[in-house]
């Protein structure tokens, strides 16, 4: 008990007698807020190039009903060659989990040559495909909707929470050592 006492003693001569969050509160959860409306905003646009431009050569090849080695296509067949979709293609990377190039085995993947290597999907990684990459698409209503909404949500944080705060402020400053020390 005694340890608290000098404790409670020592933060009240540091910050007198009522405890306060300080004077820039408020700018801290600004940035807060807004980063963290940056953050869903870079969420969006990642979950778009996953499903426009990565999950365009899922859905192509769900589409096609490429599920073996014999029916593979090449990306320029499928109409799907482009930089983002060779970099998803590269060694160990998530899309190659998903989609095989002809000749790849569980064990080993070969490197990914855009004029010759052909894409399929195994008939045992069909389910996952169309689970991550979707059968439907993202329209541009609900992209816009949802920055729309975060826009909303942001918007609104900065205007509730400061209240919150001063509100927690003063319930703090109303609490005396003599309140919390038995």
């Amino acid at each position: 008990m005694e340890f608290f006492k000098a404790l409670w003693n020592d933060l009240t001569a540091l910050t007198g007698d009522t405890v306060t969050l300080g004077t820039n509160t408020i700018t801290t959860l600004n940035i807060i807020v807004w980063s963290l409306f940056i953050g869903f905003i870079l969420a969006i646009f990642a979950t778009l190039y996953n499903k426009f431009v990565i999950g365009k050569v899922v859905r192509t090849l769900l589409k096609k009903e490429i599920h073996s080695e014999e029916n593979a296509l090449t990306a320029a067949e499928l109409e799907c060659d482009n930089p983002f979709v060779r970099f998803a293609l590269r060694k160990n990377a998530s899309l190659r989990r998903i989609v095989y190039l002809s000749g790849d085995t569980d064990a080993e993947q070969q490197k990914y040559d855009r004029s010759s290597s052909k894409l399929y999907i195994p008939e045992g990684k069909i389910h996952r495909a169309e689970v991550t990459y979707g059968t439907k698409d993202i329209t541009a209503g609900t992209v816009i909707l949802s920055i729309v909404a975060c826009i909303v949500v942001a918007i609104l944080a900065l205007i509730f929470i400061p209240e919150l705060v001063t509100m927690l402020s003063n319930f703090i400053a109303g609490i005396t050592p003599k309140d919390n020390i038995y």
